[in-house]
């Protein structure tokens, strides 16, 4: 298993499929270069899944959700999973306000049972 941190997300290798990334912090500009660049060796060099969680994020801005949505598209090409878990209220109202969780008609944000917490998520295609 391969871990490593770089400044504002954290990288752990799941198994040879699925990575995850947890992010802290504010989710913008400064983080996003680095980020893209992890996200996308996974989805189209490595394809492997995904998994960004938001539990430790307390902002996102334009930027972060245009990211995502790269991220989402990339996913749909390459035939691989992507999941943006941990997403709190105020995070799960800025996605809906920027429409990102209708973008796609295979994604869904939907709460986790028990949680505030949400999911978007885009399924492997079938």
């Amino acid at each position: 298993m391969i871990n490593y941190e770089h400044s504002g997300f954290k990288v752990t290798t799941l198994n040879k499929h699925t990575i995850a990334i947890r992010l802290e912090g504010k989710f913008g500009k400064v983080m996003n270069k680095n980020l893209r660049k992890e996200i996308m060796t996974a989805l189209k060099n490595f394809k492997q899944n995904v998994v960004i969680d938001l539990t430790r994020v307390d902002d996102v801005d334009t930027s972060s959700a245009a990211l995502l949505v790269e991220c989402i598209r990339v996913s749909e090409a390459t035939n691989t999973s992507l999941k943006v878990v941990g997403i709190n209220n105020k995070i799960k109202d800025i996605f809906e306000m920027l429409k990102l969780s209708t973008i796609f008609e295979n994604i869904q944000l939907f709460q986790i049972p028990r949680t505030s917490d949400h999911i978007l998520y885009h399924p492997k295609s079938a």
